[in-house]
């Protein structure tokens, strides 16, 4: 039986939200450890982006179980637009010779 939250907005809603959301705790988090190390504790802003595209990973685990396919292709689809996004933004960075 499929569920009648098993469509694609709901998997793009998904990715965009857990990445922002893991982007803004990634950087409370790096402000608290810098804080209470008393030195900078910095990542690079292209690093903390990475990870928390990285992080829709866990909701992926969660659709496939309840077998919401559609869900999960607009998760994946969501993540495809980000990483693009991403690589358009810091590829230049990344791809020039030093």
């Amino acid at each position: 039986m499929v569920s009648r939250y098993d469509h694609i907005v709901t998997g793009l809603v998904a990715a965009f939200a857990v990445a922002f959301i893991g982007y803004g705790l990634l950087l409370q988090l790096q402000d608290i450890l810098s804080e209470s190390f008393a030195t900078t504790f910095a990542f690079r802003e292209r690093s903390v982006a990475l990870i928390a595209i990285a992080l829709t990973v866990l909701p992926m685990s969660y659709f496939r179980k309840r077998y919401h396919n559609r869900s999960l292709r607009g998760l994946v689809i969501g993540t495809m637009i980000m990483a693009a996004a991403w690589f358009f933004y810091y590829g230049r960075d990344l791809l020039e010779a030093t």
